[in-house]
């Protein structure tokens, strides 16, 4: 019974991928990186608030409904329009709200499906390895899918960064078609980096073929000669 639940959260949560909503209030000038996520109990994952060019105060509160039940969410302390969200320990679907401190009729919410079954995902593409690396890679990052695919994860990896907010991430198909771009949120590499991850979660469906990784920050993308100079890029999709 609970992955039949889960199962049609999902087609809920494909279906809604359609429409490129975010889910914003009206006339809002505040919206989340992605409109819907996915998650399990007591999963924590950062969501990013992309602002209008014409705002200039950035500080938001934010809130969860139900509230008391809907788990809990607070700004990182680095970042004003990051919220770290931690699901409860319940499976259901949950609200986060994000309002402008200096105008609260700008406000913004992002719906969570939170399952007790693992989101049933895998890894479709990885360049990454191991060694040493350097900045700016000379050569695409570039992968081929041979169906249709959900994609629930996008990862670059941007180790000499200077700790600089994550970026947005595309993927262009070799027609020029173009998904994203997405608000990144990042997360701690190694030795204690910050910021060397850049994470998105699309949880969009890209049709076959061959596409390439675009990154807004190529400078500090890291590469090196075991990818064969392309951006380290870890792409993940639904089974």
């Amino acid at each position: 019974m609970k992955k039949f639940v889960f199962v049609f959260s999902l087609l809920l949560a494909l279906l809604a991928c359609e429409d490129n909503t975010k889910n914003p209030e009206p006339d809002s000038k505040i919206t989340f990186d992605i409109s819907k996520a996915n998650m399990v109990i007591n999963e924590s994952r950062a969501f990013v608030i992309v602002f209008d060019k014409s705002i200039t105060e950035k500080t938001v509160t934010w809130s969860v409904e139900p509230a008391n039940t809907g788990g809990t969410i607070y700004a990182d302390p680095t970042y004003n329009n990051v919220g770290i969200y931690k699901a409860p320990a319940n499976a259901g679907v949950y609200k986060v709200y994000a309002k402008l401190v200096s105008d609260p009729i700008q406000k913004a919410y992002l719906e969570i499906t939170v399952s007790d079954v693992a989101i049933d995902d895998e890894q479709i593409f990885n360049n990454g390895n191991i060694a040493g690396v350097q900045s700016g890679p000379t050569n695409p990052t570039v992968f081929t899918i041979d169906r249709e695919r959900f994609i629930t994860n996008v990862t670059n990896y941007h180790y000499f960064n200077g700790g600089a907010f994550p970026g947005t991430i595309s993927l262009r198909h070799s027609d020029g078609t173009i998904y994203g771009p997405w608000q990144s949120s990042g997360s701690v590499g190694q030795g204690g980096v910050t910021n060397a991850y850049w994470n998105c979660y699309p949880l969009v469906k890209i049709k076959a073929g061959t596409y390439t990784v675009i990154d807004s920050g190529t400078t500090t993308w890291s590469h090196n000669s075991g990818s064969n100079y392309c951006g380290f890029t870890w792409v993940r999709a639904m089974k």
